[in-house]
């Protein structure tokens, strides 16, 4: 399995003790970091890059570094301006009501060193079409009803003036940008989109239909804004331990796909967001996979009964399968250092503690000098190696595969006590616009979501199991005839005959008459 060589210009000061996850999945993957704001950390960088004449282009690999915009002015009106409801409430005249809100909001405004709103008078023909502005963006914005903190909330990615990356305030008013929310998941989205074969069209549609033709809306951005504000420094440091992948070529073509329905770009939003999750989870178990040397990555998947059925347990334990593949791999990582030569020699060294610390230093980047109760037994230090790795794995990394799966409508416990894969229509939308051109039958479009995606839903995927005992035919062909219900109810199938059933791609269709 390719790895890639840690970089050393871009590296965090405060980076990981060790790098373990990191190598296999890249700097970094994050729990907290929802699909959707992965889009829009990726869009933020698209912009920079594309400012720089260098949109989705590695001039050299995981050499990423850019300067992300941080329109603190937008977001102080948007997210961190209580007054002009009580502004609003206080029913003055126009002039009294913008010399109120511009008093009180030089009072609270944050990250900013020129208080002065004044500006917005001339934008706008009066403090209730101001007002009505703001009204509109916080009602747009990703996430609205979180609690996060003002900073750390973002509008809709309507067009280039739309987009900023996460940062901390202080009440001191210095700024310094925030890894929680946008934790680099982005900026690895970023790297795999470069390093896929279909880089150089996705940038022409990307920058076309998002960066040059903005939504009308991002004027609106613009104006409370005005003058773009860029962050101080460069970020550096994103790493993706593989130059290729066929995963990045699938979400490349999915991206591309969706990008090219008849639909408005921001339209488009939403089914870029989904399958970016999905193919993020798909990674990260097939590298994995990879690691632990194991056969391809299945998704048992439920189409939703009203009773308990052999296929929601299969389900079940799929999931529960796949959700432990990480940490496996996490363990199989570490401890395949012990089977190495430069172990062995080390092993039969006069010093075998040091030698073996050594390996353990250069190969993960521990211990760190602070591990001062480490025994003297080498087997003894992969063991520990292994323990604080597989806690720090758990408490971000290895909630990848449950946090993005219930994100993106892949898994839930609807009417059951068990977490499985049982898609929602949300989901199934969205893999129909993506994978269906005009039309394709339904029994292809089964066969297509299982070579694409693992998915297991109907009899022929299934056959596994069927000669195992473990199911009947039946079972998988009733949750087959399930999904092809729920496909002609959203609209997405249309029967012909007994034998024949298509599923249609609305706007292929529509674009079709």
């Amino acid at each position: 399995m390719e790895i890639l060589t840690r970089p050393t210009e871009f590296e965090d000061r405060a980076g990981p003790a060790f790098w373990i996850d990191e190598a296999i999945w890249g700097h970094r993957l994050h729990d907290e970091q929802a699909p959707w704001l992965i889009f829009l950390e990726f869009m933020t960088v698209l912009l920079a890059e594309h400012r720089e004449g260098r949109a989705l282009k590695e001039a050299r690999l995981n050499s990423l570094s850019y300067k992300p915009q941080l329109q603190l002015r937008l977001r102080n009106l948007v997210f961190n301006n209580p007054h002009v409801m009580t502004v609003q409430a206080e029913a003055r005249s126009d002039d009294a009501a913008w010399s109120s809100w511009l008093e009180k909001m030089a009072e609270t405004v944050g990250g900013i060193d020129q208080r002065d709103f004044s500006y917005l008078r001339d934008r706008f023909e009066s403090f209730n079409d101001f007002a009505a502005v703001l009204s509109f963006l916080q009602g747009s914005a990703i996430e609205g009803t979180s609690n996060k903190r003002w900073s750390s909330k973002f509008v809709f990615p309507f067009g280039p003036h739309a987009l900023y990356e996460d940062v901390n305030v202080k009440p001191s008013g210095s700024v310094s940008n925030d890894r929680r929310f946008f934790a680099r998941s982005g900026e690895l989205l970023y790297l795999m989109l470069c390093r896929s074969q279909h880089a150089d069209a996705l940038r022409g549609l990307l920058v076309t239909k998002f960066l040059e033709s903005p939504a009308p809306y991002d004027s609106m951005a613009r104006a409370l804004q005005g003058e773009r504000q860029l962050a101080k420094a460069e970020r550096g440091g994103a790493y993706l331990p593989c130059s290729s992948h066929p995963i990045f070529d699938r979400l490349a073509a999915d991206w591309l796909a969706i990008l090219n329905l008849p639909i408005p770009a921001h339209d488009a939003i939403p089914h870029l967001v989904t399958m970016t999750g999905l193919n993020l989870i798909l990674y990260q178990l097939d590298r994995a996979r990879e690691l632990l040397d194991r056969a391809p990555i299945a998704l048992v998947c439920e189409i939703v009964s009203p009773r308990k059925s052999v296929v929601r347990d299969l389900s079940a334990d799929s999931y529960q399968h796949n959700n432990m593949l990480p940490q496996q791999a996490i363990e199989h990582f570490v401890r395949r250092v012990t089977a190495t030569d430069a172990w062995t020699e080390a092993l039969a060294s006069d010093d075998p503690t040091l030698n073996t610390i050594d390996i353990l230093k250069r190969e993960f980047g521990w211990p760190d000098g602070d591990d001062d109760e480490l025994s003297t037994d080498p087997q003894e230090f992969v063991d520990a190696l292994v323990d604080r790795a597989a806690v720090r794995h758990k408490q971000h990394v290895g909630k990848i595969h449950m946090t993005w799966s219930r994100a993106i409508g892949l898994a839930s416990r609807r009417s059951s006590r068990r977490v499985r894969y049982a898609p929602t229509d949300r989901l199934l939308k969205t893999l129909v616009i993506a994978c269906v051109g005009e039309r394709l039958e339904f029994k292809d479009f089964l066969v297509l979501l299982h070579d694409r995606y693992g998915f297991v839903i109907g009899d022929a995927q299934a056959r596994p199991f069927i000669d195992a005992g473990t199911a009947d035919q039946e079972d998988f062909s009733d949750n087959a005839h399930r999904l092809e219900e729920r496909l002609a109810s959203l609209g997405l199938l249309k029967r012909l005959s007994d034998s024949c059933a298509y599923v249609e791609n609305p706007f292929q269709r529509a674009q079709a008459a």
